[in-house]
């Protein structure tokens, strides 16, 4: 009996996947290295080893497989089933759907992994409840999705949805697209990052730099962990928050979602991010005494949104 979907999640360092049931129930997991050169013939053997691997821990055969849903970073054209554009995978008019296809002789679909993530969300996690909701993926970079009227909205020929880069500060900090001034450059995890490193060089008292010199590293989890002691910490998480929250309030007056879902690494620490958000979008949105406000939540799946989103793409 056909009841399961191989699910795979593309990413600029690892691919994940997994065997999804058509409830969003993962029965079988594995995560590889993206290969450094992502080519037909590399793709082709990552598809049959990921299939092969999954359907020997679940138990099941390709019989078993109602299809493949692949999600992929970069701009997908998901009609044709390529990736048109991804720069940290190096992928220019990639029929990664095709590629798929003719390694594993399964249907397969192919979509944004932040689209991806959405219907995720949307069909098993946070957004299951809500007929009209934005995923927004807080990562590496900036994602998201957007569900209006119970379907995914994704623009001409799959390229919309791209959140990363509405511009939240013309001229301001370079974006990795080329423009300045992007959201993304502003609220990424390592927007994060380099923001607190630039903050550090003009403050060498902080307390950051002793952490940094034992760790030699500096991360949003631990910014945010610092927040709580540190003066200069705590003032970078707060600009943080209202850059997050401003953005957040840009999307609330063009889409008027019942609901924002916050996903993706950052999301992590819960309420310390999400309260404040969720009480500055609501008190800065347009006509906000008269119209309905927007829930800030946060994600359920975790690290399991692109894996088990991607296998939403068979999900009616």
């Amino acid at each position: 009996m056909k009841n399961y979907i191989i699910g795979i999640d593309i990413g600029g360092s690892y691919i994940k996947s997994g065997i999804v049931k058509y409830d969003g129930e993962i029965v079988a997991s594995m995560k590889i290295p993206t290969p450094l050169s992502v080519g037909v013939g590399s793709m082709e053997n990552v598809f049959k080893t990921i299939a092969a691997r999954l359907t020997e821990q679940a138990g099941i055969t390709k019989e078993n497989i109602i299809g493949v849903g692949v999600g992929s970073a970069g701009a997908v054209d998901s009609s044709l089933g390529e990736v048109c554009f991804a720069a940290n995978l190096t992928m220019e008019r990639f029929p990664l759907a095709s590629v798929a296809e003719e390694a594993l002789g399964l249907p397969v679909k192919v979509a944004n992994d932040a689209n991806c993530a959405c219907l995720g969300e949307w069909k098993f996690g946070s957004g299951k409840n809500f007929s009209d909701m934005i995923l927004v993926t807080l990562g590496t970079g900036v994602g998201g999705g957007i569900i209006v009227d119970n379907k995914l909205l994704t623009g001409n020929r799959g390229a919309g949805g791209e959140i990363g880069h509405m511009l939240l500060c013309k001229g301001g900090r370079q974006c990795s697209c080329g423009r300045k001034g992007c959201f993304e450059a502003y609220v990424s995890g390592g927007a994060l990052v380099s923001q607190t490193i630039e903050a550090m060089q003009k403050d060498r008292k902080t307390k950051l730099w002793k952490i940094m010199d034992e760790s030699k590293m500096i991360t949003p989890k631990l910014i945010f962990d610092m927040s709580r002691e540190d003066k200069l910490a705590k003032k970078i998480v707060g600009d943080y928050i209202v850059n997050l929250a401003e953005g957040l309030v840009d999307l609330g007056n063009i889409f008027r979602p019942q609901a924002i879902i916050i996903g993706g690494g950052l999301s992590a620490q819960g309420d310390y991010l999400i309260a404040p958000v969720r009480e500055y979008v609501n008190g800065h949105l347009f006509a906000k005494d008269t119209t309905p406000q927007v829930e800030i939540l946060q994600a359920k799946l975790g690290n399991n949104a692109g894996v088990i989103g991607a296998a939403s793409l068979f999900v009616n």
